[in-house]
């Protein structure tokens, strides 16, 4: 199957499920099922989207959510806000190292969580030369700290203690 390119002119996405759309094309296809994807889901949110099928195949793209219709770009968005959760870091409360693996207890904008990091080096990133911090649990969750320079001065220090 030909991938289909889809913008406002040739179809409209609606919302099934929680992370599941419905790909209605002007030619009268129907394409049911399709899950969403960002390609970039950390630098570039807004474009280049994969509209994927129960086998993981590909359907549909999305270049641009500006090529889209409102409600089109409303559904994708509603999904990604389920699918790329990602709870905010406002503060480290407590940062504990045993055995290699670390166990911090934060608070982030979903309340208060605590977790393990297996690998400091791998698991807790700053993002290319800006102050936005990503971190990776043992489950593979992800936090994240959109500007480590917001933080309070321990949080900071704890912070810096494994950077």
């Amino acid at each position: 199957m030909a991938r289909i390119y889809v913008d406002r002119y040739n179809g409209k996405i609606e919302r099934t499920d929680l992370y599941r759309v419905r790909l209605t094309m002007k030619n009268g296809g129907v394409y049911e099922d399709l899950e969403p994807r960002r390609l970039f889901p950390i630098t570039n949110q807004t474009m280049f989207i994969t509209l994927l099928d129960s086998n993981e195949r590909e359907v549909g793209f999305v270049r641009d959510f500006e090529e889209l219709d409102d409600a089109s770009r409303r559904a994708l968005e509603e999904c990604f806000a389920e699918y790329y959760m990602i709870p905010k870091i406002s503060r480290l409360l407590e940062c504990e190292d045993k055995f290699g693996s670390l166990k911090w207890t934060v608070d982030t904008d979903y309340g208060r969580v605590t977790f393990r990091i297996r690998n400091r080096h791998s698991d807790i990133k700053r993002l290319g030369h800006s102050n936005r911090i990503i971190i990776r649990d043992s489950n593979d969750n992800r936090y994240e700290i959109p500007d480590c320079t917001d933080m309070d001065p321990h949080s900071i220090h704890l912070l810096f203690s494994y950077l």
